[in-house]
């Protein structure tokens, strides 16, 4: 299951400073993103528990992250709305980044997947997603939105597809965009571009 795909790391790439910028990627994962943001020119790290262990990583959460204003922009890729001390976590997040700089992030809508979302994964064969009955800990994103909009200046939001990414069907991305464009799911993605004050 991916959601790297070309249209969101075109998404990320348009949003962030130009190179050598410093990019901080957090939630990084097995380092794709970070691997494609270093050879675009950028100084990036890869911040996660389970980051690989080599040169351009760091194995640590967000929370214990403490840093001064050290990188010029900040990539988060569904990692946010997996925070256990979110005010924490954020408020490192907000002093990593230099004034200025940018927080460019894909996250997760779980309070979405709804009946409607239900009814059309069953129609198209996908299984079924988490919800917030299922993870009463994965923060919804009306609220992860509201905290980092105390933290950082709102540039651009724009809502995504999410569930045919989740369940690894790229080719039913178009179906979910249809659907949600006619009103019969919510759209369980959103794209957000923010700015530290």
């Amino acid at each position: 299951m991916t959601h790297l795909t070309p249209d969101l790391r075109d998404f990320v790439l348009r949003w962030l400073p130009a190179p050598p910028a410093r990019v901080l990627d957090v939630g990084c994962g097995d380092g794709a993103l970070t691997r494609l943001v270093a050879e675009r020119g950028y100084e990036a790290l890869g911040l996660d528990p389970d980051a690989p262990d080599e040169a351009g990583f760091t194995r640590a959460t967000l929370e214990e992250l403490a840093s001064s204003p050290a990188f010029d922009a900040a990539v988060a890729v569904r990692s946010l709305h997996h925070l256990r001390d979110a005010g924490r976590a954020l408020d490192n997040l907000r002093d990593a980044i230099s004034p200025g700089g940018r927080l460019v992030t894909f996250e997760f809508a779980i309070e979405h997947v709804d009946a409607a979302a239900e009814r059309w994964l069953a129609a198209q064969g996908l299984p079924h997603p988490v919800t917030e009955a299922d993870h009463p800990d994965v923060i919804p994103l009306e609220r992860l939105r509201a905290e980092l909009e105390r933290r950082f200046r709102l540039l651009h939001a724009e809502h995504a597809p999410y569930l045919a990414r989740e369940a690894g069907r790229e080719d039913l991305v178009s179906a979910e965009e249809l659907a949600i464009r006619a009103g019969k799911v919510k759209p369980a993605g959103m794209r957000l571009v923010l700015e530290r004050p």
